[in-house]
């Protein structure tokens, strides 16, 4: 099916829409003056068919611009593909719309979210076009296998005014790192000249080659048995004792006795049986927990400890303090008798000008101490009790960590005994394979003789397959189509007054460009001269080339954008309303015949052809009038002049 584009939709920050409809399946002339927006018309295509950056100039468009549209046409269906203006500043946004129906209505601004990515977007229009799954595989390792996808095809339906006067680049962004090396790559898909099962065979030799190679060892070990000396036997013999599967004095002398030794190791399952294959750093770990928990503990019971001395101490001399309190208050005992004026010296009568204090204060004083010191004394015995438990708690965690470490010191021995272990079933296991495959690939004649057959089998199926992916063949193949697509070349060309009229045109893939066959040797586009040649033969190869895919409806978009074709002769400041007026005869001639081969190129490839012109030049005549889709001038472009004043 043949993608063309039925509308160009733009949408302002409002929500209005601006609408440029073409037909399809015809030409499509947009004309008008300088800066009117025609220009931005395929970068508007190529960053909503998903190109990573939106390269529409910075200006009136990328100011008053919200979200660009597509409505394409593909069959009988259509589908529309909506894209965010990226904000001021960035290069892209990721927001893409996406609808695919029978018949389409252009969607409100409110509508437009994101539903899609762009990746999504490029395989599905590359499935859409019929791109089938395929890989180009350099014929040297330089680089990695490419595959042709959409963003590749659509390099093909686009000649910008930067492009199409190029003496240097036939094709869109040819000049682009990597770019230019990917059409070379892909072109041959596009071309038809890679089958579409290609991939699938290559996967297919891949497959053969690989099970060719390995029927071909077996071959040659089967073809390697020596009764004699059977080298290889006994090379895996001395394996066999070395891994420890038979004793070490364990001896075969003849081919059938090693034979016998072998099919005793594959029938004795103990190796397998008695090596058991597990891994001890688990229960080490958990020792290693526990562990850790016991010295926690161990440091809280030494922090109670600690503090229960302490304390013990602290309570200690509380003690002494007391009963040396309790000493000198008992010199109370030495006063007797009847109760007495406090005043009073009770040894020698005299007055005292500052009383002490009196026998039954130092009693009730000393009653209180004695209280005290008895409290004291009998909470003693219960802080050594206590203190007496956490030394035993302290005894028996540190008896755990020394059973703990003794544990964790056994398991790595252990573990050390299991990886030995381990080690050494794997080089048993490892000779036993190898014992194995020599027992099943080497044990008779017979056997040789059925790897020879399938040796034969898979090197036809290797050779069937290699002759039909022959790159021989596909260049072949290749050199046809592009001398037939130079025909159309040459033919093209006698419609046009360019330099080597009359010359064999070829399709030069190799170097993207396009070279004339003369008498005096091959000239190469950048040899020829004048922008008038260089336009023309951009025009031509362009025609040819989409002639070609839609003859053979390859996955290429069936529309072609061609940007200021007539510049080599009407350039912008000789824009006057469009009119050739203003050109001498010659150049008036020349833009003619060159909108007329393309009027009539779109003619010939109708209705799966789609070609849009944008151009300064308003050429008069009822074809010319048929073919224009807008008219851009006096005040008339693609932004409408609304949007700027409404938005002022």
């Amino acid at each position: 099916m043949s993608l063309q584009i039925a509308k160009i939709v733009l949408y302002n920050h409002d929500g209005d829409r601006r609408e440029l409809p073409f037909r399809t399946g015809a030409l499509n002339i947009i004309t008008g003056a300088s800066k009117t927006g025609k220009s931005a018309i395929i970068d508007i295509v190529d960053y909503c068919t998903g190109r990573g950056d939106c390269n529409v100039a910075d200006g009136v468009i990328r100011k008053y611009v919200s979200w660009y549209g597509i409505l394409f046409q593909l069959g009988d269906g259509q589908i529309f593909v909506a894209r965010k203006n990226p904000p001021p500043g960035e290069r892209t946004d990721s927001d893409v719309y996406f609808a695919r129906g029978s018949e389409l209505e252009i969607p409100a601004y409110e509508s437009l979210v994101k539903n899609t990515t762009v990746n999504t977007l490029n395989k599905f229009l590359g499935a859409a076009i019929g791109i089938s799954e395929n890989e180009h595989r350099p014929a040297m390792p330089t680089r990695d296998p490419l595959e042709a996808k959409f963003r590749h095809a659509i390099l093909f339906s686009f000649q910008d005014q930067n492009d199409i006067d190029s003496r240097q680049r036939l094709f869109h962004r040819q000049g682009e790192d990597f770019i230019g090396q990917a059409i070379k790559d892909t072109l041959p898909y596009f071309l038809g000249a890679i089958d579409e099962d290609r991939l699938l065979k290559q996967a297919q030799l891949d497959l053969a080659r690989r099970r060719l190679r390995q029927l071909e060892r077996q071959l040659r070990e089967a073809e390697a048995l020596d009764t004699s000396s059977f080298p290889r036997a006994q090379s895996l013999l001395d394996e066999a004792r070395q891994v420890g599967l038979i004793d070490e004095r364990t001896a075969a002398t003849s081919y059938d006795a090693v034979m016998r030794v072998f099919s005793g190791i594959l029938a004795d399952t103990r190796v397998r049986d008695d090596v058991v294959m597990g891994d001890g750093e688990d229960l080490l770990s958990s020792l290693r927990s526990e562990r850790q928990g016991l010295r926690s503990e161990l440091e809280q019971v030494n922090a109670q400890i600690r503090s229960t001395r302490t304390f013990t101490s602290e309570t200690s001399g509380y003690e002494r303090e007391t009963k040396e309190q309790r000493a000198r208050l008992s010199s109370i005992s030495l006063i007797k008798g009847a109760p007495h004026d406090h005043t009073q010296c009770p040894v020698c009568d005299s007055h005292l000008s500052s009383p002490p204090p009196t026998v039954a204060q130092i009693s009730r004083s000393l009653h209180e101490l004695g209280e005290q010191l008895e409290a004291v004394e009998a909470e003693n015995p219960r802080l050594q009790l206590r203190l007496a438990a956490l030394l035993r708690d302290e005894s028996l965690i540190e008896e755990r960590l020394r059973e703990n470490q003794h544990r964790i010191a056994a398991r790595m021995r252990e573990n050390e005994i299991m990886r030995v272990q381990q080690e050494n079933f794997i080089l048993q296991a490892r000779a036993t394979g190898k014992i194995t495959q020599y027992v099943e690939t080497v044990t008779s004649t017979d056997g040789a003789s059925h790897f020879r057959e399938a040796v034969g089998t898979a090197r036809s199926l290797v050779d069937t397959l290699e002759a039909e992916l022959d790159p021989v063949a596909v260049r072949e193949k290749l050199a046809a189509f592009l001398n037939i697509i130079g025909r159309y070349m040459s033919t093209y060309s006698d419609r046009l007054e360019l330099e080597h009229r009359g010359s064999t045109l070829r399709l030069d893939i190799r170097n993207l460009t396009v070279v004339a066959d003369t008498l005096d040797g091959a000239v190469p586009l950048f040899r020829m001269g004048s922008g008038e040649n260089w336009v023309g033969y951009h025009v031509l190869a362009h025609l040819a080339l989409h002639k070609w895919f839609r003859q053979k409806s390859r996955p290429v978009p069936g529309f072609l954008i061609l940007d200021q074709p007539s510049q080599a002769h009407y350039p912008p400041e000789y824009d006057a309303n469009g009119s050739l007026d203003v050109l001498d005869d010659e150049d008036q001639t020349a833009v003619q015949q060159l909108f007329r081969l393309i009027a009539d190129a779109a003619t010939e490839l109708a209705p799966d052809m789609q070609i849009i012109v944008m151009d300064h030049a308003d050429l008069s005549g009822a074809w010319f009038e048929d073919a224009v889709t807008a008219r851009w001038r006096k005040g008339d472009k693609l932004i409408p002049a609304a949007w700027i004043t409404e938005q002022t």
